[in-house]
């Protein structure tokens, strides 16, 4: 069962175009898609793997217990939800720390009881709101390369962009309303490093 969710989540992310909402793999929200992605199918089908993987030994440990999203973007492992204690929110970290291939993670996960169905949805549409002022502000799709995710009115952005762009889609971000906080987890573009030197 977990291999065929897998081939079509894959299947899904391979054939998106820019602007195109995620997938969900395993029972963990893999976020939203802005502009581009700049990752060959072999890095998306091994991001869509760690967050499978992981989501599912996540969820065959806590079971009702907890509420962990997993999201992957080159390798990068981003952690949130709510977890019932600080030794789960260790052992879940741990978790995906050590999964071959993992080369960061970043746990935002909480110690509390599970969110609701309510406010699940309502980050959802968070997500699409910032999705929509993200892209308004760059004006080129094909200029950013954002994951966005929000767990409990917190914005989270992963992905490619250069340090003026990330800024100007944080601001964006954090200007929708509900929006509560935004949190950057995006790698600087090899260009924008060549010329920084």
């Amino acid at each position: 069962m977990k291999r065929k969710l897998v081939a079509l989540a894959l299947a899904g992310v391979v054939g998106l175009s820019a602007c195109v909402p995620m997938v969900f793999v395993a029972g963990a929200a893999v976020g939203a898609l802005v502009g581009s992605d700049p990752r060959n199918a072999q890095t998306i089908k091994g991001d869509v793997d760690l967050g499978a993987n992981i989501s599912a030994k996540v969820i065959d440990t806590y079971r009702e217990r907890a509420h962990v999203n997993v999201n992957v973007f080159n390798a990068h492992v981003l952690l949130t939800g709510e977890l019932p204690d600080d030794a789960a929110r260790q052992n879940v970290a741990q978790i995906a720390a050590t999964w071959p291939g993992v080369r960061a993670v970043y746990n935002e996960t909480v110690v509390a009881p599970p969110s609701s169905s309510t406010d699940r949805l309502n980050d959802t549409q968070l997500t699409a709101r910032v999705k929509t002022a993200i892209l308004t502000e760059a004006g080129d799709v094909t200029s950013i390369h954002f994951l966005i995710t929000t767990e409990r009115k917190v914005v989270y952005l992963m992905g490619l962009a250069t340090p003026d762009l990330t800024e100007r889609a944080a601001r964006a971000a954090s200007f929708v309303g509900g929006v509560e906080r935004v949190v950057k987890y995006v790698e600087v573009l090899p260009e924008a490093k060549n010329k920084a030197k």
